[in-house]
């Protein structure tokens, strides 16, 4: 007797249902009755259920860290749900997906995911969802630095939790909502909640959560220096991540661990726990690990008296930091629209007609938030500055001496990304003030202020202004378009094969002021050309920048009511079309 279509489909979801309760203690079983399920569904050909096989595969093997084939998974899981018109499928896909970009390095398209997962979820009512959900876009925050958004959405998590009368849920974020109350030094409400979530775990048998959780405790005692209690912790953390194939949290324990042998004065235990931190954290892309390991390296080899290897960690670390806290900040503001997306989601009807204002007003937070730190921190770079030029004078070891050089190269590459995020806020802050522009001058002028740039005198400048041209605008708006445009031609020219020229035309064209800037220079490929105006993105970082400069002559020519055109050609030369209304 042959078994039925419809009793086949129904062992199909019993099958997942019973592999997705599995996943929290023994996911080795969830893949193998995931996989049945798969097969089960290809010999049926059913779409449905071979969509929710691929999506439920796809979840187990991102927990275990095999991002590229639960990512390649998913998608093909959403292409069955797209077809058989499956919206919570394709946002189950889509979480997971999320879960393997935030988990390496990719936080903002991960964090777009989620927003997207969240919007289905909220729609369907499903708690249970929303509640995991929310709990990975705190974690996003968190690598963000947004520790009031991070808190406002792990509770957000917890009580989507209770609503889906999930212990499991709720602890999930009790375990990073109590580190960011250690850091706050609110040491009392950190360990009473991270023992609550350890209850919980314990509770539901979910083993791999209890990791989290023990992982969560033993930093408490780190702290509190009951540091035969945290070292007890981190291990039995780290061999059920072991044990469960948890990639993110064995990296996590390996540097706490290191970083423990530390204040325990174990500093070879600590070397050896760092190293393998940050061989695993190479292996695996978990970025953030890997330059925390680092700094602790550097700070070992300094206690040791062996300042060559020091240094050469500490040069890491900050080559490592720099890229991730450029990404990051870079990723924070393209992020700022999904973010207020996300906010929006909890606006009635009437709120969501005030879009433009809310995204206004972000826009004016951000630059404030930058014009604050920027113009704090500028005293603090100068006096530093100060003190290493007085350091040199009184120090003759060659040794410390080439520190010191480093120490200047990093306070002066720090100075100037002050500068450029000082003069980004100002253009949004000072009041109009328009006067008659004389491209002329402008234009000479910049180019004598760039005489001390290496090719500089090597590059010849054709410059042809219509004298007839009446145009008045903000000066600093526009001298800020001239430098960078000129700044950037002799920056990137090329002078071993070429006579390198930068040609600058200004026309009037009816009610149109016409800016053209071509150089012969190193050129772009188009997908370059699509990234350069992102703030701190840099075209070759062999050539000394700050990343900041043509995202400055955007906004500048934004506040100006313009448009910019880019044409380049890699290894041919650049082209900037600028248009001002009069």
């Amino acid at each position: 007797m042959e078994t039925s279509p419809s009793l086949t489909n129904t062992k199909v979801l019993d099958l997942l249902e019973e592999a997705y309760k599995k996943r929290i203690n023994d996911l080795k079983t969830s893949i193998q009755l995931a996989e049945e399920a798969l097969q089960i569904s290809k010999e049926l050909e059913d779409m449905a259920c071979i969509g929710k096989s691929l999506s439920q595969l796809s979840l187990f093997h991102m927990i275990i860290g095999d991002f590229d084939l639960s990512i390649n998974m998913a998608k093909e899981a959403i292409e069955i749900f797209e077809q058989t018109g499956d919206d919570k499928g394709i946002a189950d896909a889509k979480y997971t997906i999320a879960g393997a970009l935030y988990k390496t390095d990719n936080y903002n398209l991960g964090l777009t995911y989620l927003v997207d997962c969240l919007k289905t979820y909220q729609k369907l009512d499903d708690f249970h969802n929303q509640a995991r959900v929310e709990k990975s876009m705190g974690t996003v925050y968190e690598f963000f630095g947004d520790e009031e958004s991070a808190i406002k959405i792990y509770r957000a998590s917890i009580e989507s939790g209770k609503k889906a009368d999930d212990l499991n849920l709720q602890s999930n974020a009790f375990n990073p909502l109590s580190g960011i109350y250690l850091n706050q030094g609110k040491i009392k409400e950190a360990l009473e909640l991270i023992e609550k979530s350890i209850a919980y775990k314990k509770e539901s048998n979910d083993v791999r959560g209890l990791a989290f959780a023990l992982y969560g405790r033993g930093k408490v005692y780190t702290v509190t220096r009951e540091f035969e209690k945290a070292e007890a912790d981190f291990l039995e953390a780290e061999k059920i991540h072991r044990e469960m194939g948890e990639k993110l949290g064995l990296a996590m324990c390996y540097h706490k661990r290191g970083a423990l042998y530390i204040k325990m004065n174990r500093l070879d235990e600590a070397e050896e726990m760092l190293v393998e931190a940050l061989q695993y954290s190479n292996k695996n892309r978990i970025i953030l690990i890997k330059f925390r390991a680092n700094l602790l390296l550097h700070e070992i080899a300094k206690k040791r008296g062996n300042y060559e290897l020091a240094l050469k960690y500490l040069q890491q670390y900050i080559d490592e930091k720099e890229s991730v806290i450029n990404d990051r900040t870079a990723k924070v503001i393209e992020s700022y629209d999904v973010i207020n997306e996300m906010h929006r989601l909890e606006q009635d009807a009437r709120v969501q007609k005030e879009k433009a204002d809310l995204i206004e007003k972000k826009k004016i937070e951000l630059d404030s938030f930058f014009y604050r730190i920027s113009h704090d921190l500028k005293g603090p770079i100068t006096s530093l500055m100060s003190l290493n030029y007085v350091a040199k004078l009184e120090v003759k070891d060659e040794t410390a001496l080439r520190f010191l050089d480093d120490y200047e190269k990093q306070a002066n590459r720090l100075n100037t990304i002050l500068d450029g995020l000082l003069n980004l806020t100002k253009m949004s802050f000072n009041e109009d003030s328009k006067q008659e522009i004389d491209f002329e001058k402008i234009i000479y002028d910049c180019i004598s202020s760039y005489k001390f740039l290496a090719n500089y005198d090597q590059v010849e400048f054709k410059i042809d202004v219509d004298p007839s041209i009446k145009f008045e605008a903000e000066w600093a708006l526009i001298n800020t378009v001239m430098q960078n445009l000129i700044e950037n031609g002799i920056k990137y020219a090329r002078t071993e094969d070429n006579q390198p020229f930068i040609s600058i035309s200004v026309k009037q064209k009816t009610d149109k002021i016409l800016i053209d800037a071509t150089d012969n220079g190193i050129g772009m490929d188009q997908e370059t050309v699509e990234k350069i105006f992102t703030m701190f993105f840099r075209v070759n970082r062999k050539i000394e920048g700050t990343g900041l400069g043509l995202h400055i002559l955007k906004r500048a020519i934004e506040r100006l009511n313009g448009e910019v055109e880019v044409k380049s050609e890699l290894g041919k030369g650049t082209t900037f079309s600028i248009s001002l209304p009069k």
